[in-house]
């Protein structure tokens, strides 16, 4: 009997700390069941409430720790608020009344989870009007990518009131909703009106566009609800919408800067006095495009002669600055920026009989050696290129020439000279040795070489020697891509692209397609509609209230086999 005591005092231990160690059981199928709101205070929905607090009870504990960020409240109110979390209990508190007459809509978001398994409450959302009545009218759509035609998630869907005063890039949205996975928005609880409809990424979570680095997307007409709207569609892009301006110009080393605050994408330049002796300098755009750079000459005397000009800019939405810059250099003993340049088509490319090249500069071109660029069929051949291909640009920064290149030429003179020294009769080692060199030679190549200082720069500097190595198309290694296409618009461009929608090929305004080399993979088509007819696909411009103009795509991928035709795809549109 001397044990029973320490055994049962044994026991009680056991029992007290098996209770206190009440944690979540092991084992078992996983919760993804989300929480479910069973009551709340007021009923959802209500009418004539004049109250500051709301209380949602759900079926099981709640946390709330995303809310703050995630509730959206509409119509937009400043209004601030305290939440509340009590196990299953959520207390929303508001500062301030709600305006009278008016129905509100709190859209939780995924700002409420389970406290085990952090599954959000779906779609949930509440209602209530201060006034006599709930708005019912509601909007809902898609927003999709303007290029790739793929949903838009986390997008801001904003409708604002049309007034006199309504500024899309610094109003906020009166009524407002956020896309899901599938880039579908729903907006509840409208007022009947006429609106405007505007979607963006907000970044920077102020519910205001900023439109130099947020995607966006909008209609140009406005909409009148009157009754509710199913399936709107809206593009988005990203593209920087902010007013085209020039900022400044200044001097920068050895060069004159005039800088913009946006990228320009062509420019004018004009003399403010014709009777002005000195020449224009040479002139680029750099830094991103943001810059016009102007490059002194033995014209212009350091510290001393200036030039007044006026520019006109342009930028990707067309809007327009002219401004007025007077163009002085000062002598400066900074280094010049690096030279670089690139070819199309680069090194290793497989390319067509006809090709057209082009050859890009950072600066512009002072001095070209046309004479010294070879055509190359490995050590048999070498032609020169015929002046009357060269094309520059205004200010000698891109150089654009076609060449032609025989596919066959190679293959026969390998042939004819592999019979020739396989001739049994000739046994001499250098006889032996051209007879293995040419059967190695790959006969479907071709080489384009630029000897050093082929181009000089403004700046004095000049290429390095250069050779580009090209193999020819075959059929055998490729696929092709045909078909026929029915719209009645005039002016369009239809486009290969891949799966990232990287553009392959195109042809512009034809009734047929074809694309004779397509190497293997997976494709389908994008058409660039030119709705005005004006010959230029547009961008749009929120600025002045122009839509993008439309994009076709096919609702297929398809796939592209080597040595295989894919013909008859009808494209309607």
């Amino acid at each position: 009997m001397k044990f029973t005591f320490p055994l049962f005092l044994l026991l009680i231990s056991i029992y007290v700390y098996s209770c206190a160690n009440q944690g979540t059981p092991t084992g078992g199928p996983r919760d993804t069941i989300p929480p479910m709101l069973v009551q709340s205070i007021p009923t959802n929905k209500s009418i004539n409430y004049t109250g500051k607090e709301f209380k949602f009870t759900f079926d099981e504990r709640i946390n709330a720790d995303k809310l703050k960020n995630q509730l959206l409240i509409t119509p937009h109110t400043e209004n601030k608020f305290n939440i509340k979390v009590r196990k299953n209990e959520v207390t929303i508190a508001f500062d301030d009344n709600f305006n009278d007459s008016s129905t509100y809509t709190l859209n939780f978001s995924d700002g409420l989870v389970d406290v085990t398994e952090k599954n959000p409450a779906v779609n949930l959302s509440f209602a209530f009007s201060t006034g006599p009545y709930i708005d019912s009218i509601y909007v809902n759509g898609k927003i999709t990518d303007l290029y790739t035609n793929e949903p838009k998630e986390e997008f801001i869907v904003g409708l604002y009131q049309i007034s006199d005063s309504l500024n899309l890039l610094e109003d906020k949205p009166r009524y407002f909703a956020k896309t899901n996975e599938q880039g579908q928005f729903l907006i509840e609880n409208i007022k009947n009106s006429y609106y405007k409809i505007l979607c963006f990424k907000d970044e920077n979570r102020n519910l205001i566009l900023n439109p130099e680095s947020e995607p966006h997307g909008f209609l140009a007409d406005s909409i009148d609800l009157i009754t509710s709207q199913d399936s709107i569609r809206i593009a988005a892009q990203l593209i920087n919408a902010s007013r085209f301006k020039f900022i400044r110009s200044k001097t920068t080393g050895r060069y004159f800067d005039l800088q913009y605050n946006k990228p320009f994408i062509s420019y004018e330049i004009t003399k403010l006095d014709s009777s002005q002796v000195y020449p224009i300098p040479p002139n680029n755009r750099v830094k991103s495009n943001k810059v016009m750079r102007f490059y002194p000459t033995e014209t212009f005397t350091y510290d001393a002669d200036s030039l007044g000009i006026l520019v006109s800019a342009t930028d990707s939405m067309f809007n327009i600055s002219k401004d007025t810059a007077y163009v002085k250099f000062t002598e400066s003993s900074r280094k010049p920026e690096d030279f670089s340049y690139n070819l199309e088509p680069k090194n290793g490319a497989a390319i067509d009989p006809i090709l057209t090249h082009i050859y890009k500069f950072n600066k512009p071109i002072r001095t070209f050696y046309q004479d010294s660029i070879q055509i190359s069929y490995d050590t048999l051949k070498t032609e020169k290129i015929a002046d009357s291909s060269f094309v520059w640009n205004t200010n000698m920064t891109i150089l654009t020439f076609k060449t032609f290149f025989d596919k066959n030429y190679l293959k026969k003179e390998i042939d004819t000279l592999l019979i020739i020294y396989g001739d049994t009769t000739l046994t001499d080692s250098l006889s032996l040795s051209k007879l293995q060199y040419y059967s190695q030679v790959k006969t479907n190549q071709v080489s384009l070489s630029f000897p050093k200082g082929t181009f000089i720069s403004v700046d004095n500097d000049s290429t390095e020697e250069t050779k580009y190595n090209y193999k020819f198309k075959s059929l055998e290694e490729m696929g092709s891509v045909s078909g026929v296409i029915n719209t009645s618009f005039t002016s369009y461009t239809l486009q290969l692209v891949n799966t990232k929608y990287s553009v392959i090929d195109e042809v512009k305004n034809s009734t047929t397609f074809s694309f004779p080399f397509v190497k293997p993979g997976k494709y389908t088509i994008r058409v660039m509609i030119d709705n005005d007819g004006n010959g230029q696909w547009s961008y749009g411009n929120i600025l002045q209230n122009k839509a993008p103009e439309t994009v076709y795509f096919y609702p297929e991928i398809f796939d592209v086999r080597a040595n295989w035709q894919l013909e008859n795809i009808e494209i309607s549109f």
